[in-house]
């Protein structure tokens, strides 16, 4: 028994995506009778009708948008696919930057390329995003100390004993007879020397303090307090319009 049958329809704004689509379609396996095309050049977009949409299963809630997107130069490529096939055409439709036609707005603005190719069984996932609070170290100049040596001169005294001597000459009167010892008459000499002292000053440096630099480390347990985010997801559930039982439609 053959299954349900699924139509999809999609806007592309520009020939060469939708020609590109249509070959990706034909390489899945996508007969070609299953697949049609509407548009391209804009010529005869006012004199299409309501029932050539409806043959698509298209919505009549759509035929204004996808008109203006006609009448822009778009093209609309549906492809009638028995269920097994929706997710390979789905994925050629996302992977070509088809634009949904509940989204098309009269400017008919350039679609968001794709960051990546949408899974084949996926219809769109929002991705749950967290924080990690990540606290690390590093090293700070909080200042420090310097030794600088100069040289400074203060003044001083000190006291000390110094020894002189005189030569004292003295006349005594005598009157005694001449000896040998006197030597008489004979020419000579006698010299008496004088000496004194005095201070001689003289620097003897010793070492009596040092002064030396050292580093000693302590550690201490500081708490970070800051706030991170995370993003949550909200689903509700829309209400359907209706389905018409064996055929669904997915417009693009």
């Amino acid at each position: 028994m053959q299954d349900d049958l699924t139509t999809l329809v999609c806007l592309f704004h520009h020939e060469d995506q939708a020609q590109a689509a249509v070959r990706d379609l034909r390489n899945a396996g996508i007969t070609e009778s299953a697949i049609s095309t509407i548009g391209g050049d804009g010529s005869g977009v006012d004199a299409l009708d309501k029932s050539e949409l409806s043959s698509l299963g298209m919505p009549d809630r759509d035929y204004d948008r996808l008109k203006e997107g006609l009448r822009r130069g778009g093209i609309v490529v549906a492809v009638s696919s028995i269920s097994d096939h929706v997710s390979k055409v789905e994925s050629v439709f996302g992977q070509h930057r088809a634009e949904k036609i509940d989204e098309a707005e009269t400017g008919l603005r350039e679609p968001a390329p794709l960051a990546a190719a949408v899974p084949a069984a996926s219809e769109g996932a929002i991705p749950i995003v967290e924080e990690d609070l990540v606290v690390g170290k590093r090293t700070v100049d909080q200042g420090g100390v310097r030794l600088y040596q100069r040289v400074v001169e203060i003044p001083v005294e000190e006291s000390i004993q110094l020894r002189e001597e005189h030569v004292n000459v003295d006349r005594i009167p005598t009157d005694r007879a001449v000896t040998d010892a006197d030597r008489a008459f004979q020419e000579r000499s006698i010299e008496l020397t004088e000496t004194a002292e005095e201070a001689v000053v003289a620097k003897d440096a010793r070492v009596v303090e040092e002064v030396i630099l050292s580093k000693n480390a302590t550690e201490h347990t500081e708490t970070v307090r800051d706030t991170v985010r995370h993003t949550e997801v909200e689903i509700d559930e829309l209400p359907g319009t209706g389905a018409t039982a064996g055929k669904t439609t997915s417009t693009y």
